[in-house]
């Protein structure tokens, strides 16, 4: 399983809301269950504040997050980070977390494109490690207040787009609303493409309103500095950080070094399909029969 890097009396610490006798009473029930992984104390933390402290909406979200690591294996199988796939990937875009928080409190991750040859992106594969390396890096960041997901679209052309297969867009909406335990507070695009409405008619029939209302388009940066000042940010951009480049490295570094980890977390961090109680899920009863639902055509 992955490693837990926070020290947990920490985390209690610094939100004294959060009980631990509340905590230790999910962890006794993760244990009870027979189809789920024996979770740790801080796994089930970073759910239960994720889940604004409610026991069973906590439960719910384990369970959908368990199962989509079961059964979405576009995003959560062969996750060997050495795997010519993954190697091929991992340079085309940029997965970082900002060094520092929003004067509210919240991390950003920013998101960008490095390699604009649209022939080298593969969004399954794309998401898959981004998926990863966020499940890395809140064991090693703790709990916070929120977080902040900024996509900069520069060099993103419509053949990007056009290599989005729907079904994995599908399943990753999906597992972004109802299974990530973080608490997101704001989706926020700069350097806008000016094929807004073909992106936004591929993404919209997946997302809740309650995604939707979050989701920012910036005409202009000093719009965006309102809510990611400017020296946050890399200094490509103007800010006071590390380059885009630089930043992404060390991304990349902390992913391969949790290889074994992380082959070991592929395999047990999963759904026993024959001891749940009830019913057995697949990925039909979650997401239906694919059928030729593959690819987005662009005109």
């Amino acid at each position: 399983m992955l490693s837990i890097d926070f020290d947990l009396a920490e985390q209690y610490a610094r939100f004294p809301k959060v009980k631990a006798e509340d905590v230790q009473k999910i962890v006794a029930w993760v244990h009870d269950q027979p189809h789920m992984p024996n979770l740790s104390e801080p796994e089930v933390l970073l759910f239960y504040f994720a889940c604004k402290c409610s026991t069973e909406v906590t439960k719910q979200v384990i369970d959908k997050n368990l199962t989509c690591h079961t059964h979405i294996e576009e995003l959560f199988s062969n996750l060997n980070v050495h795997s010519q796939e993954i190697q091929r990937i991992i340079n085309v875009t940029a997965f970082v977390p900002l060094p520092r928080l929003t004067p509210e409190g919240y991390r950003v991750f920013l998101v960008k494109l490095l390699d604009f040859d649209p022939s080298n992106y593969d969004f399954a594969e794309r998401a898959k490690l981004d998926l990863l390396f966020l499940d890395i890096f809140i064991r090693k960041d703790g709990l916070q207040k929120g977080y902040l997901v900024v996509f900069d679209q520069a060099g993103s052309t419509l053949r990007h787009l056009s290599r989005v297969n729907v079904m994995v867009l599908k399943k990753a909406f999906y597992y972004f609303q109802e299974a990530l335990p973080i608490q997101l507070k704001g989706v926020h695009f700069i350097n806008v493409v000016p094929f807004l409405d073909k992106f936004l008619a591929l993404c919209t029939p997946f997302m809740k309103k309650e995604l939707f209302d979050i989701f920012h388009f910036h005409s202009k940066l000093e719009d965006f500095f309102q809510y990611v000042p400017l020296e946050m940010l890399p200094k490509d951009y103007g800010g006071s950080e590390a380059g885009l480049k630089q930043l992404h490295e060390r991304s990349c570094a902390m992913i391969i070094a949790k290889h074994q980890e992380i082959l070991e977390y592929e395999k047990l961090y999963r759904i026993d399909e024959k001891l749940r109680p009830g019913k057995p899920k697949n990925a039909a009863d979650l997401f239906g029969i694919e059928g030729n639902f593959k690819k987005l055509d662009i005109d």
